[in-house]
């Protein structure tokens, strides 16, 4: 399943490097890819392939998580998405 979480950040320089610090929560969370993004004004955004959103979810509202966004230096604008439905246009 894919997760989007788009956030607010200080720095997306800073955001990129200390993201992949985080092996060991996104590998509690089921994550197995994370794909990054960023737009303009310092906004971000991950989507993560995780074989247990469930799982996800709970580690996402845990004290650990707030911990890690904190290192990364968000400053507002989080929102989580569950991509839980697909559409294949037809040609």
């Amino acid at each position: 399943m894919l997760i989007a979480v788009r956030a607010e950040v200080e720095s997306v320089d800073h955001w990129r490097e200390q993201f992949k610090t985080h092996d060991d929560l996104f590998k509690s969370q089921g994550v197995t890819l994370a794909h990054m993004g960023t737009a303009e004004n310092n906004k971000v955004i991950a989507v993560f392939e995780t074989n247990n959103p469930d799982e996800f979810l709970r580690i996402f509202n845990d004290p650990s998580t707030a911990e890690a966004m904190a290192n990364d230096k968000i400053t507002g604008g989080v929102e989580l998405f569950v991509l839980d439905e697909t559409y294949s246009p037809s040609i």
